[in-house]
């Protein structure tokens, strides 16, 4: 049972370099044919976490939207 809980959870996963995961999740939205996805990076430390979405933003070239006047 557990074997088959850690072989669902890895199917889940993307990981790897920068360029790596944005190609596996391009992948993954043009199989779904969907043009948006949501990433959730699930790690205890903050700024671990801080520095995945950095890491992905840079991938994907996005740059961070200015707060509404």
């Amino acid at each position: 049972m557990e074997r088959q809980i850690i072989a669902q959870g890895r199917e889940r996963t993307i990981a790897g370099t920068p360029e790596q995961v944005r190609a596996r999740l391009m992948a993954l939205a043009e199989g779904y044919g969907v043009d948006e996805l949501v990433v959730v990076t699930i790690t205890y430390d903050f700024a671990a976490r801080k520095r995945s979405y950095a890491l992905l933003a840079e991938a994907f070239d996005l740059t961070a939207r200015e707060a509404a006047a």
